[in-house]
């Protein structure tokens, strides 16, 4: 049961990160240059092959050798993930909805989840990919982690690029207050 209900929040929790983007993905790629349009695919890429092996380690198992503890901690991050990532998408819809790719971003949000990390709707898609790998347990949901953390670090860095060049001194004073760009106390 346990392991049932793992396989469809891991695979159903992704839809509202995917549905309420900030911005419209095609829209976006159709405006960005060759090494965002790249990057972009392989945030996806790496997000769907982590969670298509996640879902496959955790229903190939054999349920005597699935922790129980490993599957509801890894549900339970994955909640706090969606959740933070919500907060996130929230606070920036109040600040503008979503956005027009053609257009430069219209404000610097610097509140809520954003005084905390400078991308938070990246550590709420970290968070999210983080629950399916202690669910799985398995080495390769821990490389397939690790690429989707490289992957969201990558596109971070070229969303600071397009905001600094925007705002200026102002995104650096941002920065300097908010020294986390994805990780808390890390990176």
């Amino acid at each position: 049961m346990l392991t049932t209900a793992a396989i469809v929040l891991f695979a159903a929790g992704w839809l509202p990160v995917f549905v309420f983007r900030s911005e419209r993905f095609h829209a976006r790629r159709r405006h960005a240059e060759p090494g965002e349009r790249r990057a972009m695919w392989n945030a996806v890429l790496a997000i769907a092959v982590h969670v298509t092996l996640a879902e496959l380690a955790i229903a190939g198992a054999d349920p005597d050798a699935l922790a129980p503890a490993h599957l509801a901690i890894g549900m339970l991050i994955f909640l706090v993930g969606l959740a933070f990532w919500a907060l996130g998408r929230r606070t920036l819809a109040a600040a503008g909805g979503v956005r027009d790719p053609a257009a430069p971003p219209s404000a610097l949000v610097t509140q809520g989840p954003f005084a905390v990390v400078r991308h938070p709707l990246a550590l709420g898609v970290v968070v999210l990919a983080l629950g399916p790998a202690v669910a799985a347990a398995a080495p390769l949901t821990w490389v397939s982690f690790a690429t989707v953390v490289i992957a969201m670090a990558r596109r971070c860095l070229q969303d600071e690029a397009e905001l600094r060049a925007v705002f200026g001194a102002g995104y650096d004073a941002y920065a300097a207050a908010t020294p986390s760009r994805l990780l808390p106390f890390v990176w």
